[in-house]
């Protein structure tokens, strides 16, 4: 039994703002700034290995140093990377993270190898999605290559977990995911129902159920989640917690998420684990380095 996922590579750097820049407008960052490895697909990847089961990586880096740096830190944590291709002809991809005082950020990436992700890329890992007991997709790679990895899943009765992110991305056919799993600006966005409006998060849920979703999860931040499947239809609330750096709390997550149903968890307590798990991310600066352990998000989601 494996976790695998295909997804974006990237190298964050990261500034701390007092805030975000208007349009023409210079902010001075407070500090220097500082360089981490990133990807939404990475991110979830290493969320997940801290977990029992091998946790596969299907991407592309550059051939230059990002690369290498970002091959060695995903090896270093335990993801397997046989299938993360090199690419000589583009860059790693780079995310620019700007970060205010109240653990905000504004992010820009600009995508190199990753948006060179192909549907051969994905054919040739066909193997290690046939022997996955949960798949991870997001938005950051071509959507030709994410159908195509939907199309083998189903194929091999592989269960996908969906990060709608970025919500301005093509989007592929939603018929048949196993968990979808937005933010409000992401499910606002693909809906146009907003999740403040009255009885909102309940709408959102149900629109992407009445478009083939399974099972719906709608985080909230703060508000913490709103979920929805056949057998569920609840808010759940989150605990409040002091906010540092919310880079990441999605991809904690989603790889959480991942780990609690692998291990056979039903699905409302795989997500108050997954939701354990973000809110103590936000609460450590980093993508990565702000994980929590499975006994520590489950400590936090006990007490």
């Amino acid at each position: 039994m494996s976790i695998v996922v295909i997804g974006s590579i990237n190298t964050d750097l990261t500034i701390h703002v007092p805030h975000f820049a208007a349009c023409n407008e210079t902010v001075l960052g407070n500090g220097d700034f500082a360089t981490s490895q990133g990807g939404k697909g990475a991110n979830q990847a290493v969320a997940a290995a801290g977990g029992e089961f091998p946790v596969h990586m299907i991407g592309r880096v550059g051939n230059d140093a990002f690369g290498d740096a970002a091959i060695a830190d995903l090896l270093a944590a335990g993801v397997l990377c046989d299938n993360v291709t090199r690419d000589a002809d583009h860059s790693t991809g780079i995310a620019a993270i700007f970060l205010d005082p109240d653990g905000n950020n504004s992010i820009t990436v600009a995508p190199g190898a990753n948006a060179c992700v192909t549907v051969d890329d994905v054919r040739a890992a066909q193997a290690v999605i046939a022997e996955a007991k949960i798949m991870m997709l997001q938005l950051e790679i071509p959507v030709d290559a994410i159908s195509e990895a939907i199309r083998l899943a189903y194929q091999h009765g592989t269960v996908i977990i969906l990060d709608p992110a970025p919500a301005n991305a093509a989007l592929p056919a939603l018929e048949g995911i196993d968990y979808l799993t937005p933010n409000e600006i992401e499910a606002e966005m693909l809906t146009g129902i907003s999740p403040l409006a009255e009885g909102g998060p309940r709408k959102i849920a149900a629109e992407f159920r009445n478009r083939g979703v399974k099972q719906v999860v709608l985080t909230l931040g703060e508000m913490g989640c709103y979920i929805m499947s056949d057998d569920e239809d609840t808010h759940l609330e989150a605990k409040k917690i002091k906010a540092v750096d919310s880079t990441g709390a999605g991809d904690a997550f989603n790889g959480f998420l991942a780990n609690a149903l692998a291990k056979g968890l039903r699905f409302r307590e795989a997500t108050e684990i997954a939701s354990a798990a973000a809110s103590l991310s936000v609460t450590r600066s980093g993508a990565r380095s702000d994980l929590p352990s499975w006994d520590d998000a489950l400590e936090f989601m006990r007490g």
